[in-house]
């Protein structure tokens, strides 16, 4: 054990120590004390340095040696097995000496915290054998996997064990590197031949912190797992931690949305989208907006998060959903023109237990034909527990519901889940639009994207479209629908009614009908 070391000089120190002391009472009894006496008292004090350090190298041994012991307790009850693999206060001390070497200088840093399951059962693991055994498994990963010669990187990588999360110090150069380092261990985890043998649910859950140069060791591990409680919440794999994570939403800041939700003051604006090969819009999308007396009329990004936090988003989207049944439902009895309309649901609704009974109730209760109501979710959303979603969706589109991926390409999107998730239609972000008609390997990315999902029989919707340079590449590439400004920016009930009925896209005949 590298520990003994201590122990070792010790027993040098005060052997050598004894050993003078020794020479002196040799020279004591023969009587030469006088002739000597300078090389005596030299002699004295190397005696008592060796003693005080033999004592303080002795006092750190012993000191190292009931610590690994109450560390191999921990690990034995939270692992499975006595070892020596380091907690907390041992990471952070290798931590803070390892960083400082010159070789990792100019490198970026990063501290992750996990768990192989979802943290309730984690933090269990007292009444859960299969919890101990699955992190005695995950902790053999570690060991065996970060010791092997470029295995999941080249970089030196620090890890721990500390009530019930593991944590990973890594030197990466971006992101992209973090994310590929943890998805091969999520890869290994689930390839080991342990694992099937737990009777617990496996799903190793991320957060990550950039370190801060600012923050202690302690500060950037504590953000970490904000983050990775942030990840189970929000069923992502990877969390990143930010600011906002730790916002809570003040009683003012509830009783604003409460309020404004009973005043009526959310509305739901209304974005047409139009179909190239068919040149008519043939679908829209719901979108919230808060016309707030105080504040004056707010798009989704600045109250969203809030209602999020503050626990409000359910009313918010069960608002626009009823809204949404309304208006169809008037627009019917008007004798109006309908077309069918897309509404976005956040992941805890989309997974909460009676998200499908609201669903068919309201269309029911507004005697809404279920074709005319699309769902549109985040491909975050959808692989969060990929076995309920594909279970949710298929359900709905039994009802002959449409569902549609948004935001494609946001992220950490997976091009394998446009065959995992059965889609309907694939909404490419506005990101990737932006730059097509200046940047050729913007536009190529886009047709790769749309000649993919045409291949899985899908249809897309390029999201963000402001001019006509791009509505003419998009057309060129087989694009099916475009949504964005070109054709007309989000309009409140009434202006899209009008749109709808009279605008300068669509070809009519002499009496006014569409042709």
């Amino acid at each position: 054990m590298k520990d003994k070391k201590y122990l070792f000089g010790a027993i040098f120190a005060l052997g050598v120590g004894s050993l003078l002391l020794l020479l002196i009472f040799i020279f004591h009894i023969t009587n030469i004390q006088e002739k000597l006496i300078l090389l005596q008292i030299i002699f004295a004090c190397v005696s008592i340095a060796l003693f005080l350090l033999g004592g303080l190298l002795l006092t750190r041994y012993i000191s190292i040696f009931e610590k690994n012991k109450s560390l191999e307790k921990e690990n034995e009850y939270g692992l499975g097995k006595a070892n020596h693999f380091k907690n907390a206060e041992a990471f952070i001390n290798v931590v803070n000496f390892t960083k400082r070497r010159p070789r990792y200088k100019n490198v970026e840093q990063y501290v992750v915290c996990f768990t192989a399951s979802n943290k309730r059962l984690t933090q269990n693991s007292q009444r859960s054998d299969s919890i101990i055994q699955l992190n005695g498994m995950v902790s053999e990963i570690l060991e065996k996997e970060f010791e092997k010669e470029n295995s999941f990187s080249s970089n030196m990588h620090l890890y721990a064990f500390d009530k019930g999360f593991f944590y990973i110090y890594c030197f990466k150069d971006n992101e992209i590197q973090v994310r590929n380092l943890l998805t091969k261990i999520r890869e290994t985890i689930f390839d080991s031949p342990n694992t099937q043998d737990l009777k617990v649910f496996v799903e190793p859950l991320f957060g990550v912190k950039k370190i801060d140069k600012n923050k202690s060791i302690i500060e950037n591990m504590d953000d970490a797992s904000v983050a990775r409680n942030i990840a189970e919440n929000r069923f992502e794999i990877v969390t990143f931690y930010d600011p906002s994570f730790r916002k809570i939403a003040s009683s003012d800041e509830t009783k604003e949305i409460l309020e404004a939700l009973q005043n009526n003051e959310f509305v739901v604006y209304y974005q047409p989208k139009f179909n190239l090969a068919q040149k008519r819009f043939t679908s829209s999308e719901a979108l919230v907006r808060w016309n707030s007396k105080k504040y004056g009329l707010l798009p989704p990004s600045k109250f969203i998060q809030l209602a999020e936090v503050a626990g409000l988003i359910h009313e918010i989207d069960t608002f626009v959903f009823k809204r949404v049944c309304e208006d169809l439902n008037e627009a019917k009895r008007r004798g109006r023109r309908i077309i069918p309309v897309s509404v976005n649901f956040s992941l805890y609704e989309f997974f909460s237990s009676k998200f499908l009974d609201v669903i068919l109730q309201m269309l029911e209760t507004y005697k809404i034909d279920p074709s005319l109501i699309q769902i549109e979710i985040t491909e975050g959303t959808s692989i969060a527990n990929q076995f309920l979603s594909v279970s949710i969706i298929k359900k709905l589109q039994e009802k002959g519901i449409l569902i549609l991926m948004d935001d494609f390409g946001v992220g950490f999107s997976n091009i394998g889940n446009l065959r995992k998730i059965p889609w309907d239609v694939i909404k490419i972000d506005k990101s990737f639009i932006d730059n097509i008609a200046f940047d050729p390997k913007a536009a190529e990315i886009v047709k790769f994207l749309i000649q993919l999902c045409k291949v899985n029989e899908m249809e897309v919707v390029a999201e963000g479209v402001d001019n006509i340079k791009q509505v003419e590449l998009l057309k060129k590439f087989k694009c099916d629908t475009i949504q964005g400004y070109y054709y007309s920016k989000p309009l409140p009930k009434k202006e899209y009614e009008k749109f709808l009925q009279n605008n300068p896209f669509e070809a009519k005949d002499k009496e006014g009908n569409l042709k």
